[in-house]
């Protein structure tokens, strides 16, 4: 008799062990960003996605290369799939016109466009990660416009 209960209280505790170290499942979903305002289809539409205060500006957590060889009327939708659902994220983007890899400027000012989640239009400096943040809860879809200022 003795041995039927520890056996069923072993298989129990080993059931219970593998419960516990098991991941939970992480959702994920995909998120579709309507680009607009594009002024060309030269070069490649770079998006840097953030999930945290301190990747911001220069230490993304995911970034992405878009092609813009399907630019239309300056619109373009750029998809991000299997992307983890989070309470928030922040989006930067940079419209590399001539492909190498940088926002380039003239005296400090932006020659290329650029672009924010919330559509946040920086004035003389970066925006602030609080401005950038959105929801990510289940699949979406979100708009930018892309900013120039030469």
């Amino acid at each position: 008799m003795l041995k039927p209960i520890l056996l069923f209280f072993l298989t129990f505790l080993v059931w219970s062990i593998q419960k516990i170290d098991t991941p939970l499942d992480t959702k994920k979903g995909t998120l579709k960003i309507n680009l607009s305002n594009i002024r060309n289809n030269d070069g490649f539409i770079y998006v840097f996605l953030y999930q945290y205060k301190n990747q911001y500006p220069y230490n993304p957590y995911k970034h992405y290369k878009v092609d813009k060889s399907k630019v239309k009327n300056g619109v373009l939708t750029a998809q991000i799939s299997n992307l983890e659902f989070r309470n928030s994220y922040a989006i930067s983007l940079i419209d590399d016109e001539n492909d190498n890899e940088d926002l380039d400027r003239w005296l400090g000012i932006p020659d290329e466009g650029y672009g924010f989640s919330n559509n946040v239009r920086p004035f003389l400096s970066l925006p602030k990660y609080s401005d950038l943040t959105f929801v990510f809860k289940q699949s979406k879809y979100t708009k930018i416009k892309l900013q120039y200022v030469l």
